[in-house]
């Protein structure tokens, strides 16, 4: 049996909105670079405890609905109390199965953006997880992925479970999308801007006209 991994370790959620990670990833210097004008659906995969969530609305237009997936309900539970208490309309965060490729319910809209902050380098094949979520991704739309550089820092994860920009600009590569903006970070992350590349928008419509079955004249 495998050990409780390092992201369900009470001691991580706790770091998760310290003044720690804050030091490393502080969000404003990331969310002002983006450009958020023509987000009107945005999707925070692996949303944790909330450390971005009252902070997307500083920037997302008025209209915006902020929708958040975690596979830990411990979680959601701490994100729906910040919704109360910071009164953040349109937020809605939902449990999402941990799988090695996830999908994303089929009742939530299409997205114009997915932001996915430490949470693909959790992931066995990072390639396998972007294919899954990007099926709820219009062909369209941005994937901002946030992670770890593979150095050594002065808080978070151990050296082992994390993913250099080099060996993740290859899992982006598999996955059938392309870098189309890189963020001015520190050394210990990286931020990417992606979207998809041909074979993958032609994969979407694939899927989408299997879904909607036999047409009918």
């Amino acid at each position: 049996m495998r050990g409780t991994a390092y992201y369900e370790e009470p001691e991580y959620h706790a770091y998760l909105l310290s003044r720690e990670r804050r030091d490393l990833f502080p969000p404003a210097a990331l969310l002002a670079q983006i450009k958020w004008d023509a987000v009107r659906e945005l999707l925070d995969f692996g949303m944790g405890n909330g450390y971005y969530t009252p902070h997307f609305y500083k920037y997302v237009p008025a209209e915006c609905n902020v929708w958040g997936a975690e596979c830990q309900e411990a979680l959601i539970d701490q994100v729906l109390q910040l919704k109360v208490k910071e009164g953040l309309e349109r937020l809605i965060p939902f449990f999402l199965e941990r799988t090695e490729h996830p999908l994303l319910p089929d009742w939530i809209p299409d997205m114009d953006m997915i932001f996915c902050s430490c949470v693909l380098s959790t992931f066995a094949d990072p390639a396998l997880a972007i294919k899954g979520i990007g099926r709820a991704m219009k062909n369209e739309g941005r994937l901002i992925l946030v992670d770890w550089e593979k150095v050594e820092a002065p808080s978070g994860p151990e050296l082992q479970q994390k993913v250099s920009r080099d060996r993740m600009l290859f899992f982006v590569e598999d996955a059938g999308y392309r870098v189309v903006r890189q963020f001015k970070t520190n050394p210990y992350y990286y931020a990417l801007e992606l979207e998809k590349g041909e074979a993958a928008r032609e994969e979407r419509d694939r899927l989408a006209r299997l879904e909607q079955g036999p047409q009918s004249y």
